[in-house]
């Protein structure tokens, strides 16, 4: 009973990780949406919109670190039982490719948009003009491996 209420309470957490970085890159992806809407018809509020676009990787990090250590539990109160099966073997993979994704990928993009908008002038203007394709796509990935992961949790095939 003990060990079914600690397993309740993992999952509890590991979904609330899951939702909470799913969410954010949600957000993240709205917010740089309505970054580059404002840059190219020169608006105000575009610097704060990168600032709030910098900061939604905090979130991000807390949600993985929640997802991270809930999901070292459940492993631990399950008595890894599930490591050998073929869903979560999978799960792992795409986790893996996002974080990659997120650090050759969104990372960097992000630090040269920020930094070229930090510039202010028409080379910086070109930068961003190149990255936003990049970084569209970086946050097409994210969504989709987020859906993949969230197919192989109800699915749960062999």
């Amino acid at each position: 009973m003990y060990l079914q209420t600690i397993r309740q309470l993992l999952l509890i957490i590991h979904l609330s990780g899951l939702t909470l970085m799913a969410g954010t890159t949600v957000a993240a992806f709205v917010t740089f949406r309505a970054f580059i809407n404002r840059f190219n018809i020169k608006s105000e509020g575009t610097s704060a919109l990168l600032k709030l676009l910098s900061n939604l990787g905090a979130i991000k990090g807390i949600g993985g670190i929640l997802l991270i250590l809930s999901g070292i539990g459940l492993t631990i109160v399950t008595g890894s039982v599930f490591l050998h099966m073929l869903w979560l073997q999978l799960k792992l993979s795409i986790i893996l490719l996002m974080v990659l994704n997120e650090m050759l990928i969104g990372n960097r993009q992000l630090k040269k948009l920020t930094t070229a908008f930090s510039e202010n002038n028409s080379d910086g203007a070109t930068v961003i003009k190149m990255t936003v394709p990049k970084i569209v796509v970086f946050y097409t990935i994210q969504l989709l491996l987020f859906l993949g992961i969230i197919v192989l949790a109800v699915f749960k095939f062999n």
